[in-house]
Parts: structure tokens; C-alpha cells; sequence
């Protein structure tokens, strides 16, 4: 059995590069009082001995891992897969490795990611609250970690956030189909336990309201953001007639699995029912009809929060501290004016 090349230590780059052990340490850690010639021959030792700095020893001296961890409330999410991935790309570019933490919205496993974390020496976290109350906020703020909250606030928090205008999405929604020309307008809001849930239905009541409509409650039901609840929530809808002529669903898989239940029933969209989703995943640009839908920046948010995390790693408090993004509407193929006015123009 032979025995295992040694590898290279810093000691021995420090006879190669013909300096002392505290030099080649220095210039491993970036010091500045290094001369550029100096610096190019312990580096010339390093590339020739092939040595590799340890890591993990260089941590526990500087605490700092260059390691961010995004704690996310469902990766299988399509916008929060979106949001992890330019988080990670961006973070990548300024030296740093990021951590995803899945906590399938369990405040359980939220608590214990985030100790996990903070014992992993990671140098900031991202997250996406799984509630407004999080539990895990108290070991969040115990730990010291600089942290920015994304699409949520979870009540206590004062740090700094990233997240779209949900009030103004639901009025955005809720204004382009009754410029359309609808007034018997459906929801199928997200939980009302969450604050997201919430802001976009009261968005969706200003909007109606601003336009002298009162929301009509037997056409509002509650979804939890996926598919199969958007296609229950509009057979509950259905289900109570007369029929409205538009919906707005608080997420794009809901409005797609509404719209499943509208044909099922019988309905055509755009023809019998005027769909707008928020999101802008991206199968809505294919679906048949493809979706109106509110871009709900994920890859915009991602990127924004791991700029604002890196200002906190800096030292400086991130201006603004709280990023609220105006939604942004794309008209697509669903939603068209109400049958009954279409005829009328043609007549």
C-alpha cells in the first residue's frame, strides 16, 4: 500500500516563496501592508506547490465564512425557485456561497434552520417567512446575524425587506377588469393568515370599491396559492350562481387551476370569464389562453436582498432600508370585456 502524496502546508509555501509563515498567512487573508512583489511570489509558491488554504481552520479565526444562508417557505414554489436562484447567482459574483433552507411553511423547521445556521457560522440569511409570526425571529435576533426579509414581514421585525406592493397589485388587478368593463368580479384570495393573503384581498376591495362596487363575498374564497386549491376555490364559486364574469386569483397556479374548473363547468376563457393571476411564472406566457398576470420580480427581489445583505455585511445600513416594488401588469389572452358588452358593440 503506498502512502498518500503529503500535502502542501503554508509552511512550505513560505520557504518556496522564501518569506515567513506570517507573510504567506497575510497575503491567504488579503492583508493590505503586502507589497505587490511580495504577494506575486507567495502566490507563484501557492500555484506551484498546489496548496490549499483550509478553509474552515480560517473561519474559526476570522468568523466569516463567506457563506449566506436563504431560508425559503417552499422551493417548489416556481417564483421562489426563481427568487433562490438569482439570490445565488448574485451572491456567487461577490465571492459568496449560499445555503437554501426548505421550510415547507413549518415554523418548526424554520426555528431549527435558523440555529442551524447560526451555528454554521454563516456570515448573513435571507429569508421568506413561513407566517407572520415567527417564531424563529427571537434565535434570528439572538444570533446577531445580519438578516433582510423577502415578500414578507413577520410581526417584531424591523430589519430591512424586499417585497412587492401587494395592495397595489390587488387594486391593479381589480382595476383593469372593471376597465374592461366587468362589475361581477370573483377572488380567490391567498390565506388571510398571512399577511401577503390579506394585502391583496384588501387591494382587491379598494379597487372595486374605488370604482363604486361593492365586493360581492359569495364570490370571494380563499386558496393556498397551488393549483388543486385555485381549481376547488372556483368549483365553490361555481357552485353559486349566477356565475361572475371575471376572477382574479391571488397567484398564477391558482388562476391555471381555476380556469381548469371554469372549462369543466362548462365556461370558456376569455369568452365567459376574465382571468388575472399575480406571479408571472413562467409556463402563463404558454398556457392556453395565456395568463394576464401581475409580475410578482422574484429574481429581481433575490437580487436585491442579497445587495442589501452585503451592505449590511459592510457595515452600512441599506438606503432605502424597505424596498416596496410596484406591481407590474402584462395583458395576455384572458381577460377580455364581458360577453354581453362584446355583443353589444358588434350589434
Amino acid at each position: 500500500m503506498t502512502d498518500r502524496p503529503k500535502k502542501p502546508t503554508m509552511k512550505d509555501v513560505a520557504l518556496r516563496a522564501q518569506v515567513s509563515v506570517q507573510t504567506v498567512s497575510a497575503v491567504i487573508n488579503q492583508k493590505p501592508e503586502i507589497t505587490d512583489r511580495t504577494k506575486t511570489r507567495v502566490l507563484e509558491a501557492i500555484a506551484e506547490l498546489g496548496y490549499r488554504p483550509y478553509k474552515v481552520a480560517r473561519s474559526l479565526r476570522t468568523r466569516q465564512t463567506h457563506t449566506l444562508a436563504l431560508i425559503v417557505s417552499d422551493i417548489a414554489n416556481p417564483p421562489f425557485a426563481a427568487l433562490a436562484s438569482a439570490a445565488e447567482d448574485h451572491a456567487r459574483a461577490f465571492g459568496y456561497s449560499l445555503m437554501v433552507y426548505n421550510t415547507h411553511d413549518d415554523s418548526d423547521r424554520e426555528i431549527s434552520y435558523i440555529q442551524g445556521a447560526a451555528q454554521s457560522w454563516v456570515d448573513g440569511v435571507l429569508f421568506v417567512p413561513a407566517g407572520d409570526r415567527m417564531p424563529a425571529l427571537e434565535a434570528l435576533h439572538a444570533s446577531g446575524i445580519p438578516s433582510v426579509s423577502i415578500d414578507r414581514i413577520p410581526e417584531g421585525y424591523a430589519g430591512p425587506v424586499v417585497k412587492l406592493d401587494h395592495v397595489a397589485a390587488g387594486r391593479q388587478a381589480a382595476a383593469h377588469l372593471i376597465a374592461l368593463g366587468h362589475t361581477r368580479i370573483a377572488h380567490i384570495a391567498g390565506p388571510r393568515a398571512l399577511q401577503v393573503g390579506r394585502e391583496r384581498l384588501e387591494g382587491f376591495y379598494q379597487g372595486m370599491r374605488f370604482a363604486g362596487l361593492e365586493p360581492d363575498e359569495q364570490l370571494v374564497e380563499e386558496g393556498n396559492w397551488g393549483y388543486e386549491e385555485g381549481y376547488r376555490a372556483m368549483t365553490r364559486i361555481l357552485s353559486r350562481p349566477p356565475h361572475p364574469t371575471a376572477l382574479f386569483a391571488a397567484s398564477d397556479r391558482m388562476a391555471i387551476g381555476a380556469i381548469r374548473a371554469a372549462y369543466e363547468a362548462g365556461l370558456r376563457v376569455p369568452d365567459d370569464l376574465a382571468v388575472v393571476g399575480v406571479d408571472n411564472i413562467e409556463v402563463t406566457a404558454y398556457t392556453i389562453p395565456s395568463l394576464t398576470t401581475i409580475i410578482q420580480p422574484y429574481a429581481r427581489m433575490g437580487t436585491l436582498a442579497v445587495r442589501m445583505l452585503l451592505d449590511l455585511l459592510d457595515g452600512r445600513m441599506p438606503d432605502p432600508a424597505q424596498v416596496f416594488i410596484a406591481p407590474e401588469l402584462v395583458i395576455r389572452q384572458s381577460s377580455a370585456p364581458p360577453r354581453s358588452l362584446r355583443q353589444r358593440e358588434t350589434a
